[in-house]
């Protein structure tokens, strides 16, 4: 069975005119499926990176500084800048050079932003399924890459969702046989968003399982710190659990 190659799957961005270009390794892969029509759309995680002054002959790192991820399709994407205090929502903000004190997203269609956005994705040329605790012990502890698959439906849109994503962090036992996932990060949906595009109503998380049919999602959402009974300040965090039951599925590749 096919399976994606993170480690060799990369978004691309070039400016207009020959400007600036980036490549980002791809973190993990979301496909949305419509069943009643069966159109399907896949979006991407890339890799963190912090805020700089790119090309700069001076200095290079931007100071407030701020994590930079996005999320991409082959339409459109979304750019989330988490500073190191955030406000409880996340707001427009198109600058490079901000003052903190707030997390933003900002989303848009990919021509609008760039002359070309790229999406090289490679496979692994073959996978193989793993059926049995044993199997996931064995290719844990033979270090084979691990690629996981989580299926999750919403039956009031009719919509599912099938997350893929590299498994990083693997616990397992041998007495008894016994293994879980616990890796991030990756996209969930948030079937209940109201976002005007698709690329809006994705929650960045970490997903933790140790069986075929359930697990659960800590959620990276803004989070207030309370002191003395009030709200300080809040912070973007992993800070919501949300259960689920759904198909998780383990393949070897390689």
């Amino acid at each position: 069975m096919s399976a994606i190659d993170f480690a060799r799957s990369y978004m691309t961005w070039f400016g207009e005119n020959d400007g600036s270009m980036s490549r980002i390794q791809l973190e993990a892969a979301c496909t949305i499926i419509d069943e009643a029509s069966g159109v399907e759309d896949t979006y991407y995680l890339i890799a963190p990176c912090r805020a700089e002054h790119t090309h700069s002959d001076d200095k290079l790192i931007v100071m407030p500084n701020y994590d930079f991820r996005g999320i991409f399709g082959e339409k459109e994407h979304i750019i989330i800048r988490t500073h190191w205090v955030s406000e409880p929502d996340y707001l427009d903000d198109p600058g490079l050079n901000t003052t903190g004190g707030r997390a933003s997203a900002q989303p848009g269609k990919n021509r609008d932003r760039w002359g070309e956005v790229r999406l090289d994705i490679e496979r692994f040329a073959d996978g193989t399924v793993l059926e049995t605790n044993k199997q996931v012990v064995d290719r844990t502890l033979a270090n084979r890459s691990l690629v996981g698959r989580t299926e999750i439906r919403d039956a009031a849109s009719g919509t599912r969702a099938l997350l893929e994503y590299p498994i990083k962090t693997m616990n397992v036992l041998r007495k008894p046989m016994r293994y879980q996932v616990d890796t991030g990060p990756l996209i969930v949906p948030d079937f209940g968003s109201t976002g005007t595009l698709q690329v809006e109503r994705f929650d960045i998380a970490h997903v933790v399982y140790n069986r075929p049919n359930k697990g659960e999602f800590i959620l990276r959402r803004p989070k207030e710190i309370i002191e003395g009974g009030r709200p300080l300040y809040s912070v973007t965090d992993y800070t919501a659990v949300q259960d689920y039951e759904g198909s998780n599925q383990l393949l070897s590749a390689g």
